[in-house]
């Protein structure tokens, strides 16, 4: 019995680092991106902003990540405005099945099951 709750234990631990692993977003930098188009593009479709600025790429809080000219920056927005871009465009991959959640809650159940049916049978 004791083999299996240090199994059940060793897989919640496991399934639970990957799982936090998975929802960590990886900080980005300026260096990151080769060109000024790539990081607005980052910028623009994660609605980034002075104010909303995960990964710090607007280190002068002016609203512009990673020195882009504000001139630039416009008219990246009016284009993106002009091509539909703020309105009905698919919506982020956010969502994940997280599957490994799942079969840890699975787990705990299992090892509530087991520990009743014993205790039932000890008892008796």
């Amino acid at each position: 019995m004791k083999k299996w709750i240090m199994a059940v234990l060793v897989f919640l631990l496991v399934s639970t680092m990957f799982s936090v692993g998975a929802l960590a977003q990886a900080d980005r930098d300026c260096g990151e991106f080769t060109t000024h188009q790539a990081v607005m593009d980052f910028w623009y479709s994660n609605g980034y902003s002075a104010t909303n600025d995960p990964h710090d790429l607007d280190r002068d809080n002016d609203g512009l990540p990673c020195e882009v000219s504000k001139g630039e920056y416009d008219a990246y927005v009016a284009n993106k405005k002009a091509a539909g871009g703020t309105t009905g465009g698919t919506l982020p991959n956010t969502a994940t099945n997280n599957v490994p959640m799942m079969l840890a809650g699975a787990g705990i159940a299992g090892m509530g099951l087991l520990l009743v049916l014993r205790r039932r049978k000890v008892n008796e």
